[in-house]
């Protein structure tokens, strides 16, 4: 009784674990909270769960599995030299601690169904948003408090995901036998990109986009067909910025900020920015080989208000890199892009995923030079998600191991 008993439970556990990491990806563009739940519970199933537990072991020999772990010592060990109070060390701390589930989350993702449920699952959840925000712009909707740009998350995140499912759902359009399944992911797409360029007001969605379908082109053509297509996306895009006045504002706005800012006038967005980054630059100056210690950029932003128009409180400078210099020195930063680089090779040995791995991977790396992506929940835990479903794709199950020998 009890064997059968024991047996029931790893049965169901080991059923569960694709289960709460579909259903996590689903949650991931609209709730925090579902999203965390759905980790949390992944997580737990994962480790619980022999037959993925045995998996552990031979990631952490993987160059990308020792970035991460030295990542977040660094983070716990600047925790000795900071400035910063309890509370603002343990935020940090908390923050980076998401590098820890990296390895896991592989593990979860080694099964192929898993994993393309999981993209059809996120590609769902993103429908879902852009049809909820493209009825309440038209004027439906009326009885639900939501922006239209931000359904769910703020812009800056809406804007990533949703170039990132008009990158899927023209890639598995490519990748796709029939002619029903081609048109309905065309129309995905089509969907997608309506709500990116003509609702969302963020404009890292629209580098975002262009980046994503620029790297679609040179992923799925020749050298020839790849330079034709990126032209004629970039005479879509320019005729779309003279035809529809707010993708014209939207553009317009970033040299209009940037004029004010060379002209002194530095509170804008384009210019809290870049006073951000100089005040974090300065405080990588102090301490460049260890850093300033783990929540020392707020520390001292609370402290010494370099920015009065902004106000006391700023959790990171709005770059992922000067965070990391300005907290942990050169030491955090060579641990950053040691874990980058290392997933850069780590991505090129993928066979079916490669170009998932590599569409996430450029425009995350780019980003993270006008916002912390890394840092923050929302898109850190996107960016670990997807990367581990791509990696999920090298970790053979121990059954598979025993059949070869």
């Amino acid at each position: 009784m009890e064997t059968t008993l024991s047996f029931s439970q790893k049965f169901s556990l080991h059923r569960a674990v694709p289960f709460l990491l579909v259903t996590t990806l689903f949650l991931l563009p609209m709730s925090s909270s579902g999203k965390s739940i759905g980790m949390a519970l992944s997580v737990v199933a994962i480790l619980l769960s022999p037959s993925y537990r045995s998996e552990l072991a031979s990631l952490f020999a993987k160059s990308w599995c020792k970035a991460a772990l030295i990542l977040f010592a660094i983070a716990l060990l600047a925790c000795f030299w900071s400035p910063a109070n309890l509370s603002e060390k343990f935020f940090v701390v908390e923050k980076y601690s998401k590098l820890l589930y990296l390895p896991l989350l592989v593990v979860g993702f080694r099964d192929a169904k898993t994993r393309e449920t999981g993209l059809h699952a996120f590609l769902f959840a993103i429908f879902i948003t852009c049809a909820l925000s493209i009825l309440k712009f038209h004027g439906f909707l009326q009885s639900l408090a939501i922006d239209p740009d931000n359904v769910f998350r703020n812009h800056i995140i809406t804007g990533f995901m949703v170039a990132f499912a008009t990158y899927l759902s023209l890639l598995l359009a490519y990748r796709h036998q029939g002619l029903g399944g081609r048109i309905a992911y065309v129309l995905l797409a089509g969907i997608y990109s309506y709500q990116e360029l003509f609702i969302n007001i963020g404009r890292t969605g629209y580098v975002v986009y262009l980046l994503m379908m620029g790297i679609l082109v040179l992923q799925l053509c020749s050298w020839r067909q790849a330079i034709a297509g990126i032209l004629l996306i970039g005479s879509a895009f320019t005729l779309a910025y003279f035809k529809y006045p707010l993708i014209n504002e939207h553009v317009n706005s970033i040299a209009k900020e940037l004029n004010r800012y060379q002209n002194n006038d530095k509170n804008s967005a384009v210019g809290y920015r870049l006073q951000f980054h100089d005040f974090a630059h300065k405080l990588f100056n102090q301490h460049p080989i260890f850093g300033n210690g783990t929540g020392s950029f707020t520390y001292y932003f609370r402290t010494e208000k370099p920015v009065p128009a902004w106000g006391p409180k700023l959790l990171e400078p709005h770059n992922q890199y000067w965070l990391v210099a300005a907290e942990f020195g050169i030491v955090g930063f060579a641990a950053l892009l040691f874990l980058f680089v290392s997933l850069i090779r780590a991505s090129w040995q993928l066979n079916t995923t490669r170009a998932i791995a590599f569409a996430m991977l450029i425009p995350f790396l780019l980003g993270n030079l006008s916002d912390s992506l890394l840092f923050y929940s929302g898109s850190g835990y996107f960016f670990l998600l997807f990367m581990a479903l791509c990696l999920g794709e090298q970790v053979r199950p121990a059954k598979e191991h025993r059949n070869t020998v």
